[in-house]
């Protein structure tokens, strides 16, 4: 395999294409172009070069079968994930090509694994994923491996891969060794898209139903305390976080309706609509963005990139469905694209009484710290900001220790991430120095979770900033804020 995390956008990109190619030849330019433009942007965040030096060999030549033991010793090793091959067996300019990719030079694919291996082991670590040898055979000058790869993502709807496909690898190098590299798929991009986009059944069937209020289980009703304003209530409208879907904010992990933020919130009288966010919307970030140079090479995008555009669009064709004010409730990136609308649509602004970020990052991180963003987040956090009432609500609930258990291993994970510190409290994905903005008319801080599972792990909370026992506690505040005029806003700051 070329790359496994390349695998991974691979999979998803070529669908956005329109292509069903299982092989280099079939795949359309648009998609071999796409993941090409990615490739090079992971490659400018992690920043490894190829060596271009003149390697030691322990051998001078290999004979196929040699290399054939070479090989199943990287099977052993799950190469196909985790990218540890053997470079004895391959020549300096080996051709690699998968269905999306194609590259020459042994040292290239070493800096590409240098610089994909922090995601791969991120969303797919060791203990979520295998490979299967089914059969590993000499064919003259050639190799031929058959193969299955197995992984189960670190997300929240615990989607599964699962790819079988082949590798020939053709042994007319100096000394016998790899020449050329050429992996074909059985899968074809749309049916990857698919395994990526549907959470795993046997998931669900294990899931074990928080309390969310005392006595749910047993059939008896919550007792909200903040109430939607009798005259001219606005609408609420919910702005999912980044790869979060909007029925993660109706049925959570498949969990019933009424233990969703946006049943809290009905149960408190107002109207809701949640932005209609799907899974696989947020591969526009990548392929729209890879059409901004300032995006895609260098880290300087503004808010009207095409990566983010799409979602304010969505904002904006939202709220004219609805009438009246609207208060906008943003989830971890939601909450800075809750922003982001209101800069790039004075229509959206004019009819938002608040934005109430829960959980979101808004300081961009420091130098020498990649951003996700590619530096849109920047261009938002400088802007100057409508009369519109800002509260941003965040957690101190989870200090980050890459030694501690799974939840704080992922926080100190995430927060480096996110603000370059590893360390420090948060919210188990965005920590707080990151996720309050001096300028806002409230700031909140609460001992919650960021998000509808523990951080880690695919088990459902009610311990997060939208579960019922929590939604009084930035709700109500903020209904007092948005009830005042801008002037008594400031005078009251806190």
């Amino acid at each position: 395999m070329v790359d496994a995390p390349l695998r991974l956008l691979a999979c998803v990109l070529p669908a956005t294409a329109l292509s069903q190619g299982r092989g280099y030849g079939s795949t359309s330019a648009a998609t071999k172009t796409i993941v090409s433009g990615l490739t090079r942007l992971v490659n400018l965040n992690g920043g490894a070069k190829p060596a271009n030096t003149k390697r030691p060999r322990r051998f001078a030549s290999l004979t196929p079968q040699q290399v054939k033991a070479g090989l199943a010793d990287d099977f052993r090793n799950e190469y196909l994930w985790s990218g540890r091959i053997t470079p004895e067996l391959y020549d300096e300019a080996c051709v690699f090509t998968d269905p999306t990719l194609s590259f020459r030079g042994l040292d290239v694919f070493e800096a590409n694994l240098r610089n994909l291996d922090p995601w791969i082991e991120r969303f797919v670590p060791s203990e979520r994923r295998r490979v299967d040898l089914y059969a590993l055979a000499v064919d003259g000058a050639a190799i031929t491996a058959s193969w299955r790869m197995v992984g189960t993502l670190a997300l929240p709807w615990r989607p599964r891969l699962d790819l079988n496909g082949t590798t020939t690898y053709t042994l007319n190098g100096a000394g016998g060794r790899i020449s050329s590299y050429d992996e074909t798929w059985a899968l074809s991009a749309g049916e990857a898209l698919l395994q990526l986009l549907t959470p795993a059944a046997q998931e669900v069937k294990e899931i074990v139903e928080p309390e969310f209020w005392p006595g749910r289980l047993a059939g008896r009703a919550p007792t909200p305390k903040a109430r939607a304003p009798l005259v001219n209530p606005p609408t609420v409208v919910v702005l999912p976080g980044f790869g979060n879907d909007k029925a993660d904010y109706a049925t959570p992990l498949g969990l019933p309706e009424e233990t969703g933020l946006a049943a809290a919130l009905g149960r408190r009288g107002f109207r809701v609509e949640v932005v209609p966010v799907a899974r696989g919307d947020w591969l526009q970030v990548l392929t729209r963005g890879a059409r901004d140079p300032d995006f895609l090479l260098f880290e300087k995008a503004r808010r009207t990139s095409p990566a983010f555009r799409w979602y304010a669009d969505k904002v904006s064709e939202t709220l004219g469905k609805v009438d009246g004010p609207v208060l906008l409730v943003g989830h971890s990136a939601g909450g800075w694209l809750a922003k982001l609308a209101c800069l790039l649509d004075g229509a959206v602004a004019a009819r938002t009484v608040g934005v109430v970020t829960l959980g979101a990052p808004h300081v961009p991180p420091p130098e020498g710290t990649p951003c996700a963003t590619r530096g849109v987040l920047a261009d938002v956090a400088g802007a100057a900001w409508p009369d519109v009432a800002l509260i941003t609500v965040a957690s101190d609930a989870i200090r980050g220790d890459r030694g501690g258990d799974v939840e704080a291993a992922t926080a100190a994970d995430a927060y480096g991430r996110v603000s370059g510190n590893p360390e420090g409290l948060g919210d188990s994905v965005v920590p707080l120095s990151a996720a309050h903005l001096p300028e806002a008319d409230l700031q909140l801080t609460l001992p919650c979770r960021h998000s509808i599972n523990v951080a880690g792990t695919s088990v459902p909370t009610d311990d997060w900033y939208g579960a019922e026992r929590w939604v009084d506690a930035w709700l109500g505040p903020a209904l007092d804020v948005v009830s005042k005029p801008r002037w008594l806003r400031k005078l009251v700051r806190r």
